[in-house]
Parts: structure tokens; sequence; C-alpha cells
């Protein structure tokens, strides 16, 4: 009788610390993916919600403001705007330490990721990616593609 409580204090035991592992697992998911998750915006949505991603990272899509891009290569530095496609929002962006993309055009599709400082509308970019352009395009194509793929650099 001795020996069957025995085998039960062990089972209650194995169970208890198998929970206990199995919710820090859990927690450790949680932390995991809340801390590399990104959320998305238009330059229009991060203009709305701007104060509340102060310094957090965010990815960011749209065009490239005309005029608004500089290169200074003697420091591997970019900067330029990303305007909104539908509204006159803009971001502006700090690009450094990275060469700059050859497909990198003013009114190109763009998409960023960096963090984000809201009192200046400014994100510091560590992810710079382009719209490639479509080798099946033909130039006196009419009708636009409704394909977006990018080309990370």
């Amino acid at each position: 009788m001795e020996e069957v409580q025995v085998q039960k204090q062990r089972r209650l035991k194995v169970i208890a610390a198998s929970v206990v592992l199995l919710c820090g697992i859990a927690l450790l998911m949680m932390v995991g993916i809340k801390r590399t998750s990104v959320r998305h915006f238009t330059p229009a949505a991060l203009a709305a919600d701007g104060n509340k991603m102060n310094d957090q990272q965010v990815q960011v899509d749209g065009l490239i403001a005309e005029g608004s891009s500089e290169w200074d290569a003697a420091n591997f530095k970019l900067t330029f705007a990303v305007r909104d496609r539908e509204t006159a929002a803009r971001v502006n962006v700090i690009y450094k330490d990275r060469l700059k993309p050859d497909n990198f055009t003013d009114g190109g599709s763009v998409f960023v990721e960096g963090k984000y400082d809201a009192t200046q509308n400014l994100i510091v970019a560590s992810k710079l990616m382009t719209k490639c352009a479509s080798k099946y395009e033909g130039a006196e194509s009419a009708t636009p593609t409704n394909e977006t793929s990018y080309i990370s650099e």
C-alpha cells in the first residue's frame, strides 16, 4: 500500500513538472513572437497611428516620392520619402551603411522596414526592397501588371 502511494506521488511530481515546463515554453514562445513581430503600414496608416508606434519596428510600403531621394555615396547614406499610393501622406526614410539598390528610382514601388521616430516622422531603415521590373512586360504595354515583386538589398 505504501508503494502505491509512492508511485502516486511520483506521478503527481512528473505531472506538475510537465505542466510547469509546458507553461514556460508557451511563455517563451509568446514573448518571442511579440518581440519579432513587425506591424505593416501604409504611410497614411502610420501617420494615423504614429505616436503609438514611436520607437517601434515598422514596415511601410508605398511609392518613392518624386524628387525626395538623395544618395551620399561617400557615406553610403540614402534619404528619401515614401508616399502613400492613394493619399498625400508621406514618411521620411534614412537607409545607412548599405549600397543604393540599382533599381531605386523616384516614383518606384518600395518596401521599408526599420525603427520609427514619430517626432520626426522618420524611419531608420534596416531593410529596403524595391520593385523589380518584369522581364515579360513589353515597352508599349498599356495594361499594368497587378503583380509586385521586390528585390531585397
